[in-house]
């Protein structure tokens, strides 16, 4: 018998690791999608969870990032600033205490002709300031609203109604802010030149047949526009349709209970 044994076929002589094939990783061409593929991941990238954007501090760590994507290419920049500013809310006159100066110019007015065109909603929040209005809140050419020729629908979320009588003795009289607001919201919806909608929603301490809204409502109505509830107010709802939502909710409870039971 030979004392040479034999190597099965499989084994390898070497203990050097087998030579791997060179693969080429060829770049993904984003823009051969379709183009309604490539908004809906643009939409992914781009739009906050908040989808309202006002000036705001945090704006850096929220919004500025997302922006950078504008820089990839001209093309790309294009779709993307598209998608942005039609995928939010902006608001047309700021809100927050730091913005609120004699010269802090509004966020529109500090957009460029090119993107107010793309915005589709914007938004005027009534309340901050109902004692003494912040000074950059005045409709003027500055805002640029002529070139939102996309704006279809205005949001109008109101915080409160000083016309209430809880706020005898700190306002300056009963109509200041109604008179105030009326004028603001009829003055921005005459210089949208496409405005078909106007949407209301409110705190809930907000009455809707307070003084404000029922301002509000009128100056809608005179501008022949039409009119939206939001969902947090729930005004759209009629009595009938509360009756019916109660009553749903009440079957779905009672059967829960069944289940544990």
């Amino acid at each position: 018998m030979s004392s040479t044994q034999e190597i099965p076929a499989f084994a390898s002589r070497s203990s050097s690791p087998p030579i791997q094939p060179i693969v080429e990783h060829k770049p993904f061409r984003f823009l051969d999608l379709p183009f309604e593929l490539r908004s809906k991941i643009l939409s992914l990238l781009l739009c906050t969870d908040t989808r309202t954007i006002d000036l705001d501090p945090s704006n850096h760590r929220t919004s500025t990032p997302r922006l950078n994507l504008f820089l990839v290419s001209k093309r790309f920049g294009y779709e993307a600033y598209h998608v942005f500013y039609a995928g939010h809310t902006f608001r047309v006159f700021q809100t927050h205490g730091r913005f609120l100066g004699k010269r802090a110019e509004p966020l529109l007015a500090r957009l460029p002709t090119h993107y107010r065109k793309a915005l589709t909603s914007l938004e005027l929040r009534l309340g901050p300031g109902w004692s003494d209005p912040p000074k950059p809140w005045f409709v003027s050419d500055r805002l640029g609203l002529e070139d939102c020729t996309s704006v279809r629908t205005l949001r109008v979320f109101v915080e409160v109604d000083p016309s209430s009588p809880v706020f005898k003795g700190f306002r300056l009289n009963r109509h200041f802010f109604t008179d105030f607001s009326g004028t603001l919201f009829r003055q921005v919806m005459e210089r949208l030149p496409v405005l078909d909608t106007v949407e209301f929603d409110a705190y809930p301490s907000v009455d809707r047949d307070g003084a404000l809204m029922t301002r509000l409502l009128q100056e809608t109505k005179d501008a022949d526009k039409k009119v939206a509830w939001g969902s947090q107010r729930e005004w759209g709802d009629s009595l009938a349709d509360k009756l019916e939502k109660a009553r749903l909710k009440a079957i779905l409870q009672a059967q829960r209970k069944g289940h544990v039971s």
